[in-house]
């Protein structure tokens, strides 16, 4: 099921929850909206549902408009993040109940549902817990009693609202493994929501970025990453250190620090920032060409990775580096020490790209 949003906005009163959103979405592809609160993602994704009514534009569903059609109409699973699982019924009939309450005509057999129900059941490693109730289940397990639930009904469209938000750490990560696991079994066009960078950029086939009910960027999780077009996009999507200085002859120049900049750059002498990853940051002993001296404060060693930061002698700025733990090991490094830091893969942005 392809779906395509084509010029869709929604105020909720004063506020402007989405202006003016177009996406192409193609058949079994699996979307992250990826934003900060407020952003728009769970607005967008409501009207995806038909849970709100956007107040223009149009959505359709392979080619036909589905804007005026009634949320049980569309055939969409949704999964809530607080799993909105029913806590009277056992974990069997919440995922039989979609099937339980269709019309006469089309409502499946008692067998053809006790069927189906524990044919999802064992696809979420739950068919042991079928007479159990959600009290008695763990958040992870009853999330996954809501994704069932959610298939049960055959949906052509899968939507969730931050399905892991409300777990920790470790069994969000579990989760969204299987997520994907399970979105490639099935091959159901699927729309989440997220504010977590690190899920989106695991789980989906491509990330789309909002701000203020914007989109600033779509792409696939390593194109938005590692080509952020916008500074917000780059900040957004991970830690960050900013270069300010001003452009000229190709180069980016603050008091005695230059570094050469893309080609596309190489007329412009205009005020500009430079943006680089922390494991984009480079430390050496000795001063070279484009490196700016700085001091050690603090090491902090994060399993395999070591997160270095460092204020700098020349602006009073601090900097954070990441090394592996050889390259940390080669460097001895300590809280104290005078280095040198250059910058690699600079992306630079002038401020009449800051407001794109």
């Amino acid at each position: 099921m392809s779906i395509q949003i084509q010029n869709v906005s929604k105020r909720f009163g004063s506020f402007q929850a989405l202006k003016d959103v177009s996406i192409d979405i193609q058949s079994g592809e699996l979307i992250a909206l990826l934003g900060p609160s407020g952003s728009g993602k769970t607005s967008l994704l409501r009207v995806i549902a038909g849970l709100e009514a956007s107040d223009g534009g149009d959505i359709l569903f392979d080619g036909q408009t589905i804007t005026n059609r009634h949320p049980k109409e569309r055939n969409v699973g949704f999964v809530f993040q607080h799993y909105a699982l029913f806590r009277h019924m056992t974990v069997f009939n919440n995922v039989a109940y979609g099937l339980k309450v269709r019309p006469r005509k089309t409502r499946p057999s008692k067998e053809k549902i006790k069927d189906k129900v524990m044919e999802l059941l064992q696809l979420v490693k739950l068919e042991n817990f079928a007479e159990r109730y959600p009290t008695q289940l763990s958040g992870g397990q009853r999330q996954r009693v809501a994704l069932a639930r959610a298939l049960a009904v055959e949906p052509k469209v899968l939507l969730l609202d931050e399905p892991f938000g409300a777990l920790d750490a470790k069994v969000r990560k579990e989760l969204r493994r299987w997520l994907r696991k399970l979105h490639d079994e099935f091959h159901i066009t699927s729309i989440f929501v997220t504010h977590d960078q690190e899920e989106a950029l695991d789980v989906a086939d491509r990330i789309v970025v909002m701000n203020n009910g914007q989109i600033e960027q779509i792409g696939s999780p390593d194109e938005v990453y590692t080509h952020p077009k916008s500074p917000f996009v780059y900040d957004f999507l991970g830690n960050v250190n900013l270069f300010k200085g001003r452009l000229h002859n190709g180069h980016l120049t603050h008091g005695e620090f230059t570094i050469a900049v893309p080609d596309s750059y190489a007329h412009t002498q205009e005020d500009a920032v430079g943006y680089v990853r922390p494991h984009n940051i480079q430390i050496k002993k000795t001063a070279v060409s484009g490196t700016v001296p700085a001091k050690v404060s603090h090491i902090h060693l994060l399993g395999p990775i070591v997160q270095i930061e460092l204020r700098r002698k020349d602006v009073d700025e601090y900097l954070e580096a990441e090394l592996s733990k050889e390259q940390y090991h080669t460097l001895q490094l300590k809280v104290g020490d005078e280095v040198f830091v250059k910058p690699k893969e600079l992306k630079v942005f002038i401020p009449e790209d800051f407001s794109i």
